[in-house]
């Protein structure tokens, strides 16, 4: 049996038309959603790149000025260093001008010295049981000085060390090492002595 096509042609194209428009208005929606989508996975990439950025920005001032104070801290620290360098240079050159002063009052004649050394020595107390930080504080400096020498005689050298000890920036004298020389005219006397320089612990005896 012979199958009848009622519709007519112009209607059969116009509904097919109509339906190529849907699907190309179907298709035009969802590339605008594509595209609206990737307009928006664009812009919250951006703020977050901007945020990141600016994140950054602030680590990098955080760090210059970190570093900026680290540099300002440490030239105070030198400058501190030195300073406290100073007072300490002072203080050891008030110690050897009280020992010359000392030096020069207790000088004999027929007396007389090959080297004179001066130097400071730390001294940490050896307290069994006591804590580092009591041990660090009982710490302190001993201004100490080396003298060799000769003597006509030990009447003279003995005349020195008693007049030399009576000063007040002696703490403490001792005759190390004493010996006589024979030359063809006469007899030296060869001796060390060692001092500790200290005008308070003298003062506190």
């Amino acid at each position: 049996m012979t199958e009848i096509d009622l519709i007519p042609a112009d209607y059969a194209r116009l509904q097919g038309l109509r339906r190529r428009l849907r699907q190309l208005l179907v298709a035009l929606v969802a590339l605008a959603a594509l595209v609206l989508l990737a307009r928006t996975t664009l812009a919250v990439l951006l703020s977050a790149e901007k945020e990141e950025v600016a994140r950054l920005q602030a680590t990098k001032r955080l760090w210059q000025e970190t570093k900026t104070k680290t540099e300002r801290h440490r030239s105070e620290a030198l400058v501190t260093e030195k300073q406290l360098t100073a007072l300490g240079d002072l203080h050891g050159r008030d110690h050897l001008r009280l020992f010359l002063h000392a030096l020069d009052t207790a000088y004999v004649d027929k007396v007389w010295f090959d080297e004179i050394r001066y130097y400071r020595r730390e001294v940490v107390p050896a307290t069994p049981g006591s804590a580092p930080a009591a041990r660090a504080a009982a710490e302190h400096v001993e201004q100490r000085a080396g003298m060799v020498g000769h003597a006509v005689n030990h009447a003279m050298l003995a005349e020195f060390m008693k007049k030399l000890e009576l000063q007040p920036a002696v703490a403490e004298l001792a005759l190390v090492d004493t010996s006589p020389r024979a030359y063809p005219q006469a007899l030296i006397i060869d001796f060390k002595l060692a001092l500790l320089i200290d005008a308070k612990r003298k003062g506190r005896e």
